[in-house]
């Protein structure tokens, strides 16, 4: 006869109890994917280094810096150096109205000299250098983004191989618990204090958690090839967490200030304050090709009919360029440039109730969270408790075992709410750091 603590020891080993460092057995098979033990932290250290979309956002910014470079270009000077080389000749009479055709030359020269200019005032390419230099920091701050995105992605995957691993664990225990109740019935069968049908229904149970087994195990393979993908490890290398499920106390939060903190610290926040810039610089810029632009360039070099024969030649000038008409092309740009703003100005307003929703939602499913905890480990104790009173009622031959089978399935699905609780527990902790900018702080840490 089982007695309740083995009945409890058995369920709360495969619920509760999943320590730090547990790996359920991989098969060493040849042919089958290497299982690479990794734990949370060690899984999101490994997705910010090869995940494409990680990747893929430090590689923007890094276009982004470029282009704050080839912005500067313009404003620094240039030069460089320049030969020619020609033989020429005209006809005089295009040029003098001659009655006919006589020609001049043919002509020859060469030279050869430095060439260089700089822009000495011209605003509109300033306000593009600092539209550069601001799109380095919003290019930074999408990176930012990118990193909690994927970092969020990676947590959520990983708890979800957790839960699977745990309903797993469970799984198994009570298909264990099902054949020993159902040998138990077989037996009492034989010995005629037990009826044909309670072995029926034993085996029927027994069968239903094999089934449920076979789903579990499913899902701890599927929720860990979700996971490989996004820590873009090698095909033949599968992740293994070596974390559990685990509950913690949490310090009290404060509402508003977390509200206050999320608005501060958030990368997307950041980014689009750097768009918002980058409008105001681009009305400026717009509105300043009103103002004239000065520049200076010019060239000395050799010139000669040969290179023996040549003298210095050379020529500096200062150019302005102060635009009179131009179609209204002026007024069209600086008017586009100021509905950008007002654009990112409703964008960064929606972003910001995005923001306090998703902080007060967290706040209010962590909390929720932590309450059905509670109340799941009484509701698994208490079921544990349940099948071993039936189990030995059944035992006695006071009853069939109707209520042992029942006991089972109440059992088991106390045990799937523990796990289920324990799961959106720490996916509440997971999306609370995230909804106020520090989830790759706290888990990459």
């Amino acid at each position: 006869m089982f007695t309740p603590s083995f009945l409890r020891s058995i369920l709360l080993f495969a619920a509760v109890s999943l320590p730090l460092g547990y790996c359920p057995a991989q098969s060493a098979a040849p042919g089958h994917p290497t299982a690479v033990p990794l734990s949370l932290k060690e899984a999101v250290q490994l997705a910010m280094k090869q995940n494409p979309q990680r990747l893929i956002a430090g590689i923007a910014a890094q276009e982004a810096d470029r282009n704050r470079q080839i912005a500067l270009s313009p404003l620094l000077p240039q030069a460089g150096i320049e030969a020619d080389a020609a033989l020429e000749q005209y006809n005089l009479q295009i040029v003098e109205k001659l009655p006919r055709r006589l020609g001049a030359g043919p002509y020859q020269f060469t030279e050869a000299g430095p060439a260089f200019s700089q822009k000495i005032f011209s605003l509109p390419l300033i306000r593009g250098y600092q539209i550069g230099k601001e799109g380095v920091r919003e290019a930074m701050a999408d990176e930012s983004v990118a990193r909690e995105e994927v970092t969020q992605l990676v947590v959520t995957q990983y708890l979800l191989v957790l839960r699977a691993n745990a309903a797993y664990e469970a799984a198994r225990a009570r298909v264990a618990l099902a054949e020993r109740l159902y040998q138990q019935a077989t037996d009492l069968e034989k010995t005629g204090v037990g009826l044909s049908i309670d072995t029926v229904r034993a085996n029927v149970e027994l069968q239903n958690e094999r089934q449920t087994l076979i789903d579990a195990d499913t899902q701890t393979r599927t929720t860990k090839y979700a996971l490989g993908e996004l820590l873009d490890l090698p095909a033949t290398e599968t992740p293994e967490p070596s974390d559990a499920l685990s509950f913690f106390d949490l310090p009290a939060y404060d509402g508003a200030a977390m509200i206050s903190r999320a608005l501060g610290q958030r990368p997307e926040m950041r980014a689009v304050k750097s768009q918002e810039r980058i409008a105001s610089l681009a009305h400026k810029e717009a509105h300043d090709q009103i103002f004239p632009a000065i520049a200076f360039n010019g060239f000395w070099s050799y010139q000669g009919e040969h290179f023996n024969n040549g003298i210095p030649g050379y020529s500096y000038q200062i150019s302005l360029d102060f635009p009179l008409f131009t179609g209204g092309r002026i007024h069209a740009e600086t008017e586009r440039a100021s509905l950008e703003e007002q654009r990112i100005a409703e964008q960064d307003r929606a972003l910001r109730d995005q923001i306090v929703a998703e902080v007060k939602s967290a706040l209010d499913e962590l909390e929720a969270a932590r309450n059905s905890v509670d109340v799941a480990n009484l509701g698994l104790k208490l079921a544990t408790e349940e099948v071993a009173q039936a189990q030995r009622r059944f035992q006695a031959g006071v009853t069939t075992n109707i209520e042992v089978i029942t006991a089972q399935d109440e059992l088991a699905r106390a045990s799937d709410n523990q796990i289920e609780a324990l799961y959106r527990f720490n996916q509440s902790r997971a999306n609370l750091a995230r909804a106020i900018g520090e989830i790759e702080n706290t888990y990459e840490q």
